[in-house]
């Protein structure tokens, strides 16, 4: 599963009622094992997965599927699984994630609620896709913007520059000399706060280098070991 445990918790809790489990027959546990996965497999939207496991005797579970992501890769981790098992009652139950800290379960009363639930988890996976691709329109304009800045200033100041982005900032990289650039971080979120402030920083900065002044930005955990901060309130 590629949705956070929060966002299957909430489906389980919407798309299972919970009234009149179907019940397993622990009899005929094979034939009850390739009825669920028939139909599971039938779903859209639905991959049916296998577990050496499963084969044990002692194993409750009936059915291992995924609801892979629309257009990625086939490969999934086993905590993507969904899986379909027998409770001690002999109930169906459905059961999302491997590990215990983060397992969710519910009763499962009929197919047509796994359905119901593969499609919620599709939807979510459509909405979250179409957020994506707003966003990166959103940060496609603002480094546009920030760039056209940028080759103003540097056809005027003649200095030579280069960029790269990921989804929270742009870098810009302006070459100070042959030897030395200086890197600026802009934020997405203060694009409408840095962009006025953008040229004053480059000239700045420029300035006071070709004036002999080197400057570094780096953690304060970085301080050397012997050396002691001086508090202003102190002065």
């Amino acid at each position: 599963m590629k949705l956070p445990p929060p966002s299957i918790r909430k489906l389980f809790r919407e798309d299972f009622s919970g009234q009149s489990p179907i019940v397993v027959d622990r009899a005929k546990l094979l034939q009850e094992s390739k009825h669920w996965q028939t139909l599971v497999g039938q779903i859209d939207g639905v991959h049916v997965t296998q577990h050496p496991g499963d084969k044990d005797s002692r194993s409750r579970t009936l059915c291992r599927f995924t609801i892979p992501e629309p257009n990625m890769a086939g490969q999934y981790w086993r905590s993507d699984e969904l899986r379909l098992e027998y409770d001690s009652e002999s109930r169906l139950t459905i059961h999302s994630y491997r590990f215990r800290e983060s397992q969710h379960s519910a009763p499962v009363s009929d197919i047509d609620e796994i359905k119901t639930f593969v499609r919620h988890v599709l939807e979510r996976y459509a909405r979250r896709e179409a957020g994506a691709k707003k966003r990166e329109k959103v940060r496609e304009f603002k480094s546009k913007a920030i760039i056209a800045q940028v080759k103003k200033l540097a056809k005027e100041e003649k200095f030579d520059f280069a960029t790269s982005g990921d989804t929270v900032k742009l870098k810009l990289f302006v070459k100070l000399s042959k030897q030395d650039l200086m890197e600026i971080s802009v934020p997405f979120k203060q694009f409408e706060k840095m962009l006025p402030k953008l040229r004053v920083t480059i000239q700045s900065l420029r300035e006071l280098y070709a004036e002999g002044l080197r400057f570094k930005i780096m953690p304060v955990g970085r301080l050397p070991w012997d050396v002691t901060w001086i508090e202003h309130e102190t002065l």
